[in-house]
């Protein structure tokens, strides 16, 4: 199970110039050197690959966001234009055992790929994003149940007042949480309601969850919470929200509004009134959750064929699009790979 407390955050990377590719490039090799399922040096290829790339073919440069995932890390290059090609709307090659992995790709981000243990991308005129898994490939979840997610803290670096889980089971139940404002003290509140959704895994009652993160937060300053059970065998998913946490869910075509509800957690000793809302769910649907670093009318209707790349790429795209300078930004995707070919 992906639990992501203090240290799921990514580091943002702004690539401007020559010498932002080296202060990348031993950001990463610190960042690595924990990493013992690393190859040596591996790490700072990619990203030195990746910054490179960024100078060399986007206007005006780009930024690499990074964190590490269990035994490895993660390295998501982004930048606003102009594209690298057309080609980049057709789907990755299905090479064993990754659905992410691509090929045909410039010879520059040949190197990324050879090397990652999960590839994607995606590129539009209005910009790229390259997604690397570096580290040992993990395990499929039960039910094959994709996810991934961008966490970028206000200015890019120091901790972040959001988090965000998932528990990949039979049934899936996926989380993101704000502490009320920004900087340690948010950081320390969202990981109290990570806690206590770690604590009733398996999830089977939004509502006890809600309650739980709500006790464990009364210690911190408090904050927002957004969390969905999902249940493939009734092709159902349950929303319940306090505050300000948004979300979508795709499907069939059809997507569905998940509501946000006034409130918040540990800041008060009644429970806020927790409602449910019910959707429905099925092969290939696909969540999107986030928290509000991230716009309002955020949508995906304009960025063709978007909902089949990685989840990660996914979340990249909305945080470049519509993310907030002034806060925390967070956006979680999960999708049901029953309907992936």
């Amino acid at each position: 199970m992906e639990i992501a407390p203090g240290g799921s955050e990514h580091r943002r990377h702004v690539i401007a110039a020559e010498e932002d590719v080296g202060a990348l490039r031993r950001a990463v090799a610190r960042m690595a050197a924990g990493q013992h399922a690393l190859r040596a040096g591996v790490a700072e290829l990619v990203a030195t690959e990746l910054g490179t790339n960024l100078l060399r073919h986007a206007e005006p440069g780009g930024y690499v966001l990074a964190r590490r995932t269990g035994e490895g890390i993660e390295l998501i290059s982004v930048d606003r234009g102009p594209g690298m090609t057309a080609a980049a709307l057709a789907p990755p090659s299905p090479i064993a055992p990754s659905p992410y992995r691509g090929s045909g790709l410039s010879a520059g981000l040949n190197v990324v790929r050879r090397h990652a243990a999960e590839f994607d991308w995606y590129s539009t005129l209005e910009g790229t994003v390259v997604y690397a898994s570096l580290g040992p490939v993990a395990p499929s979840p039960p039910g094959g149940w994709h996810y991934g997610a961008v966490n970028v803290p206000f200015g890019g670096e120091g901790e972040s007042g959001d988090s965000w889980a998932v528990m990949p089971d039979r049934r899936a139940a996926a989380l993101v949480v704000d502490g009320l404002g920004h900087g340690p003290g948010a950081a320390a509140a969202a990981r109290a309601a990570i806690t206590a959704f770690r604590r009733q895994v398996p999830v089977t009652d939004l509502g006890l969850l809600v309650r739980h993160a709500h006790e464990a937060m009364r210690g911190t300053r408090g904050g927002v919470l957004g969390a969905c059970l999902i249940d493939p065998d009734r092709g159902e998913l349950v929303h319940a929200a306090v505050g300000n946490i948004t979300g979508r869910v795709f499907t069939g075509g059809r997507s569905t509004h998940l509501l946000d509800r006034p409130g918040t957690l540990g800041t008060q000793l009644p429970l806020p009134t927790v409602r449910l809302q019910h959707c429905p769910w099925g092969p290939g649907a696909t969540l999107v959750l986030v928290s509000d670093g991230i716009r309002s009318g955020w949508q995906l209707e304009g960025f063709p064929r978007l909902l089949e790349r990685h989840p990660a790429v996914i979340a990249a795209v909305l945080q470049r699009e519509y993310g907030r300078s002034t806060d925390d930004a967070t956006v979680l995707v999960v999708r049901d790979g029953r309907g992936m070919a």
